[in-house]
């Protein structure tokens, strides 16, 4: 596969990822992940290189691995979930200047920087979360799905207590 045609496989990748955490479509959002162990983790606030530390070394908001992470979803699906009941937040993820990829034995490990912008209907203004994420990608049955997404934010603090009621 050439350099490009990877490239261009990746990005359809992250587009449908965004847009399916975008629309809400959890379950949707929940299928672009590979089989066997995954990781979904959002690293310590307060470093500029938070991928550089490890979890001994640092605080990190969340790591999931898959049962967790679809305990997630299916909490962030029930009109129990308060912090995004009975209106969800509009979110908007933006995925640029992909870079670093890599491929070996049908692992994919990709950086870009992601934008994620949230609004509510009760709060005045917009959450900003800008960032970078790590993604490690497999082959499976012939597509790529995520084996690990790994976001660090450029932030010292959260602003929006109820930021992480919703799926980077």
């Amino acid at each position: 596969m050439s350099e490009a045609s990877l490239r261009h496989e990746i990005e359809q990748l992250l587009h449908l990822e965004a847009d399916y955490a975008d629309d809400w479509q959890l379950p949707e959002w929940l299928g672009l992940w590979a089989e066997g162990e995954i990781l979904y983790e959002i690293g310590p606030l307060d470093t500029p290189r938070g991928d550089r530390l490890s979890h001994d070394q640092a605080l990190y908001l969340l790591s999931d691995d898959r049962f967790r992470l679809e305990q997630r979803i299916i909490r962030m699906g029930k009109p129990t979930a308060h912090a995004e009941s009975p209106v969800r937040s509009r979110t908007r993820h933006l995925y640029t200047h992909l870079r670093n990829i890599a491929a070996e034995g049908g692992i994919i490990t990709c950086k870009v920087n992601m934008l994620v912008t949230r609004t509510r209907r009760d709060t005045e203004g917009v959450a900003i979360l800008p960032g970078y994420v790590l993604f490690t990608l497999a082959r499976q049955n012939g597509a790529l799905k995520i084996q690990r997404k790994r976001i660090f934010l450029d932030l010292w603090v959260l602003s929006n207590p109820g930021t992480m009621a919703i799926i980077l």
